[in-house]
């Protein structure tokens, strides 16, 4: 057990404080490419995570490049609490944190298929509405710049970010919390519900 934060066994390292899971083998070689160089990242190991089978973690592949330098100086300056993600920032370098994120914002967006409940589309829709989402997000959920896609994002990472923000647990941008802080944790999953199932073509 290092500090609390994590305990490791022969195939595995475990965060505490949420579901994200990285195999003891894809986190040492994280660390192995990323001591190299910043042209030695390989991002197949960022993907151990980031992939479609692991649904409480965020698409990556086409996220605004941006948002995603923000997110890593935010963690490596303990400014987001995630103890496995903070862990691994703190590692990087103000170079790699900027070709990593690059290297993801070039990516095609990667396509998540959701098919959201149809009985609640409209509900969802009024939620989005209520909150006012599209004035920073953009009309069609895709964000922009510094600000995140939402549009076709994991419904599961999607609701407990959200739930995040409104509890405060996530204190990198206050807004969101004073946002969320009107829905009911009922009506903040049927809108991550909603969103996941949006489609934005560039």
């Amino acid at each position: 057990r290092v500090k609390g934060k994590y305990w490791y066994n022969k195939t595995s390292i475990k965060d505490e404080n949420n579901n994200m899971r990285l195999t003891a083998p894809y986190f040492l070689s994280f660390l192995f490419c990323i001591s190299i160089s910043a042209h030695a990242v390989d991002l197949s190991v960022c993907v151990a995570c980031h992939n479609p089978n692991m649904d409480a973690n965020p698409i990556l592949d086409g996220q605004h490049s941006k948002y995603i330098e923000k997110q890593l100086y935010d963690l490596k300056k303990d400014k987001r609490v995630h103890a496995q993600m903070q862990a691994i920032a703190k590692t990087l370098d103000d170079k790699q944190i900027k070709e990593i994120s690059e290297a993801f914002g070039k990516k095609k967006w990667e396509e998540f298929a959701h098919n959201s409940n149809p009985a609640l589309k409209d509900q969802g829709k009024l939620l989005v509405r209520k909150g006012n989402c599209t004035r920073c997000h953009g009309s069609e959920l895709e964000g922009t710049y510094n600000i995140p896609r939402l549009a076709g994002q994991k419904s599961k990472y999607l609701k407990l970010t959200l739930l995040q923000y409104k509890n405060k647990e996530r204190n990198n941008f206050p807004p969101m919390s004073s946002t969320l802080n009107r829905y009911s944790e009922e009506e903040i999953g049927i809108m991550a519900d909603y969103i996941s199932g949006l489609t934005y073509q560039e």
